[in-house]
């Protein structure tokens, strides 16, 4: 045999080898990777809000139809659960926390495969493991089962391209917004944080965002670009206090205490933005504000959690021009209050990512010419309503006698 053949043999060996060879795992993409979420022709995004759904095994029918008339009504690109899901305490054992989390799932991608739908991203809260043991590691898996849903445990996504340090808590990732169907260039960003049940460490209370997952957020920053984004978790930073308004004891209400003081909504708020509860923060400092103003970009911060709560508020450091935003719930079986139940929309432009548009869409809004619904709607959230004003008195008798670090 020549030498030119030996060499062309050999040659088509190895290239016959290779292509056998597994595809490198370094070529992998996360399934919001692969979703390739991008502006519109026109230059559009919406991401559509789900915060605080927390029903059990049995999804209630209204907050079922609601949700999926706001779908097809408002055709976002993106849907966000905010955590709270299932109610954990609710359904007790995994058996039925299964079938709360399925419920919510099923619903999803049903309105996905009809094409009235969109992909799904979550992020857990306090509630969604809470006395069931049914771990978010376990929901997650569940989940990731169904074709509309683009989220991941991050650390557990090892491929040698992506974060690999194991990570505090679950389901930390991002859901990148390409500049078009055809473009590769990410021109917006979504970071999805888990900000944990309730803290075993510190003053107690509620947990926060971890150093590891904001290694995690650095790193992957910076692999980006540091393009705009907005940051979703359950339990909103301790530094919303800082935005509040500090104030004295009202009888008329909108006043609300927190470590014997109290505060109010201030006057730079979103026009419609209220509090009727005060928000139940961690007791301590995780250094999520601090990275996120190092980092820069953030243009908002959306949490749930506080069910009551429903506002935009200006971020009061003009080095750091972030909007806080909470959610409330949109679920009938939680508590809440019967007006204010709904979902929220934030609108992109591709032209200015630096801002953004959004709309709160109530009951009424949505399913406002369903009379017979509507009965069934303000019968129903009554005496779920009846529980916020259980809890707020609580937590206002008890935040007077010293002690701050309240959990339900």
């Amino acid at each position: 045999m020549t030498t030119k053949r030996f060499v062309a043999v050999l040659a088509a060996i190895v290239l016959l080898f290779t292509c056998m060879l597994p595809v490198s795992a370094a070529a992998a993409q996360t399934p919001a990777e692969k979703a390739h979420l991008h502006f519109n022709e026109n230059g559009k995004f919406r991401i559509l809000i789900l915060a605080d759904i927390q029903d059990d095994q049995n999804l209630s029918n209204i907050t079922k139809e609601f949700i999926e008339t706001s779908v097809e009504q408002l055709k976002p690109d993106v849907i966000v659960m905010t955590g709270d899901n299932i109610y954990g305490s609710s359904t007790k054992n995994p058996k039925n926390s299964e079938k709360a989390l399925r419920a919510v799932m099923e619903m999803l991608q049903g309105l996905y495969d009809r094409g009235v739908g969109a992909p799904v991203a979550a992020v857990f809260g306090n509630h969604d493991d809470q006395s069931n043991d049914y771990s978010k590691e376990e929901q997650m898996a569940v989940m990731m089962q169904y074709s509309c849903f683009i989220g991941i445990d991050e650390d557990k996504w090892v491929d040698g391209e992506h974060y690999t340090e194991a990570l505090e808590h679950c389901g930390t990732y991002n859901v990148p917004i390409y500049a078009s169907a055809t473009s590769d260039e990410v021109k917006f960003n979504l970071w999805m944080f888990d900000s944990g049940t309730y803290a075993n460490d510190g003053n107690g209370g509620y947990d926060h965002v971890r150093g590891t997952q904001l290694n995690w957020y650095k790193a992957t920053s910076d692999k980006l670009g540091n393009v705009n984004s907005i940051v979703f978790q359950h339990i909103i930073m301790p530094q919303i206090y800082d935005n509040y308004e500090k104030t004295e004891f009202s009888v008329t209400g909108g006043t609300y205490n927190y470590h014997g003081q109290y505060y109010k909504i201030p006057d730079r708020a979103k026009e419609g933005s209220e509090i009727n509860e005060s928000s139940a923060c961690s007791e301590d400092d995780g250094g999520e504000y601090d990275a996120l103003k190092a980092q820069g970009g953030v243009i908002a911060c959306v949490s749930g959690h506080d069910h009551v709560n429903s506002f935009i508020i200006p971020n009061n450091d003009p080095d750091f021009p972030m909007d806080w935003i909470n959610v409330p719930t949109c679920g009938v079986a939680a508590y809440g209050l019967t007006r204010l139940r709904g979902v929220r929309v934030i609108d992109l432009d591709v032209n200015d990512t630096t801002t953004y548009s959004t709309e709160f869409y109530h009951y009424a809004d949505i399913k406002g010419d369903d009379t017979w619904f509507m009965v069934k709607y303000k019968f129903v959230s009554f005496f779920t309503q009846l529980e916020t004003r259980f809890i707020n008195l609580y937590m206002q008798l008890t935040n007077l006698f010293g002690v701050s670090n309240l959990v339900f």
